[in-house]
């Protein structure tokens, strides 16, 4: 494939989403192209701010958070197979703003339907529900033992 249509559809497909660096080399590799247009594409979509990780990783923690309902081990793990770096990891999620996450939590068991008439069951329940989530044991200990439900 000419780098020019390679670089065309590429810019296309950092258009309509946010992309990280390993994603755009995902998509190029499934096009024949030499490793020195491969980099030179890589080069030039992050000279022109088609990518960007930090930008990327702030846009996938809030969709994940607001929409998915992820807490944040799901979040990081997440991030890191797609190739973030973990100090740009650590640095978005240590904005994140404890108050509302944790309200984000208790919203999450308040509104998972369980039907369990054995209240350690159903703590059982809502725990490994949360923890598939992605939040901490002991996030979810606090909540769910605090009696906030």
């Amino acid at each position: 494939m000419y780098k020019e249509i390679a670089l065309k559809k590429i810019l296309h497909y950092c258009d309509y989403q946010d992309r990280c660096k390993k994603e755009i080399f995902t998509k190029l590799n499934s096009f024949e192209l030499a490793d020195d247009d491969r980099n030179f594409i890589v080069g030039f979509l992050n000279d022109e701010g088609y990518i960007n990780d930090e930008r990327y990783c702030r846009s996938y923690v809030k969709s994940k958070l607001s929409l998915k309902k992820w807490g944040i081990n799901k979040i990081k793990l997440s991030l890191i197979t797609k190739g973030i770096d973990r100090e740009i990891i650590d640095n978005v999620l240590s904005e994140i703003d404890q108050d509302s996450y944790k309200e984000e939590l208790v919203n999450l068991l308040k509104n998972k339907k369980i039907n369990e008439e054995d209240p350690y069951k159903r703590k059982a329940k809502l725990m490994r529900y949360a923890v598939s989530k992605g939040y901490s044991i002991s996030e979810v200990m606090e909540i769910v033992n605090g009696n906030e439900l």
